[in-house]
């Protein structure tokens, strides 16, 4: 059995494209997430794509108090559940720490594949080391760890593995799904909602400000949305990423809150710019040729690859995001060649993981 343990949005969209290429192969597959009130994503997505799943354990909150006690809890859990259920052959996941540090206690072999083992600060190119600790908790407990191609192996080296236990595959995570995406008329949000199609839509997403390398909730994209308001005849649609009645509350007057989880495929090929203060939908959103402004605090090695060719760009300017909003507004991004650079799925990481674990 193989145990896939989803701890984000971004890495419950990366598992359910894996999931379906181990099930073609015969694996017996066992899916755990976790889950809170303020913090529904990952399970959302596992819900939508019908992948039967466990939830052990909720999110510890901001305080790294909370995020302790949660993380021994649902470790408890995890062993709870295996000592009712077989112990898996091994442990694949997006580099979560509960998980791994379990299986490895208890002599699971742990695959990871992790896409954010180092972050930067704009105009610091030192790499603040309380913004490395999921990396430096995981990755050196990986029997394999998989990277894709844009982060230096030399880095991957650093976290106590041997080069002959990681490999890099040829793509960015986010083209497994997005460049699935066909554009569907049935599958427009907008109507949905009672917007306007003859209209630019522009897409807003919240920074993650409750994760542990966010030191705090920059008000740039908040301060933003009324100006955009002035500036565009457009929709502005406002996607959550933990509480909405807040956002309902300053609003609601002048955007549109999304109160589900929607697919991919549902918006991003309506949305004519997107302004995002993550990291996971900035990269989906120039995948799919979306003009793209990021307000994000901090820089991971992927924003420094996006801004340096040009793909995205970003600021925690109003003035000059209004300024660029109007200049990209509806023009497409060309962006494939910089995304996928070889063969873009899991045939290769599943063929190790066979040969040197399930064999």
């Amino acid at each position: 059995m193989i145990w896939i343990d989803v701890d984000t949005p971004k890495y419950a969209m990366f598992f359910v494209s894996m999931i379906g290429e181990l099930q073609q192969r015969g694996h017996k597959i066992l899916v755990t997430t976790r889950y809170a009130p303020n913090y529904t994503e990952a399970k959302a997505i596992l819900d939508l794509h019908k992948i039967p799943h466990i939830v052990l354990g909720k999110y510890g909150g901001e305080t790294l108090l909370g995020k302790f006690e949660a993380r021994i809890s649902r470790q408890k859990e995890i062993l709870d559940l295996f000592r009712k259920k077989e112990v898996p052959q091994v442990l694949i996941s997006g580099a979560v720490v509960d998980s791994t540090q379990v299986a490895y206690g208890i002599g699971i072999p742990v695959v990871n594949i992790y896409d954010t083992p180092a972050f930067t600060k704009p105009g610091n190119e030192d790499t603040p080391q309380e913004l490395i600790a999921v990396a430096r908790l995981t990755l050196p407990l990986s029997k394999i760890f998989f990277y894709p191609f844009v982060l230096p192996k030399e880095l991957m080296l650093q976290f106590a593995l041997k080069e002959s236990q990681i490999q890099s595959y040829p793509f960015i995570d986010v083209a497994l799904w997005i460049n699935a995406i066909k554009k569907e008329a049935k599958n427009d949000f907008r109507i949905r909602y009672g917007l306007d199609s003859t209209k630019p839509t522009i897409l807003i997403r919240e920074e993650e400000y409750k994760a542990h390398y966010v030191k705090e909730k920059i008000p740039t994209i908040y301060e933003v949305i009324p100006l955009l308001k002035k500036a565009f005849d457009a929709n502005l649609v406002i996607m959550p990423r933990y509480e909405k009645e807040q956002l309902k509350e300053d609003f609601s007057k002048v955007a549109t809150i999304l109160e589900e989880k929607l697919k991919p495929e549902e918006f991003y090929p309506f949305i004519d710019l997107f302004i995002g203060g993550g990291g996971t939908m900035n990269l989906e959103a120039v995948c799919y040729g979306i003009p793209t402004i990021s307000t994000r605090s901090i820089w991971l090695m992927h924003d420094q690859y996006l801004i340096k060719n040009k793909l995205m760009f970003w600021s925690q300017d109003c003035n000059e995001i209004i300024k660029i909003a109007k200049e990209m507004i509806g023009k497409r991004v060309d962006s494939q060649s910089y995304f996928v650079q070889g063969e873009c799925n899991f045939n290769a990481i599943i063929s190790r993981i066979e040969k040197e674990i399930l064999c």
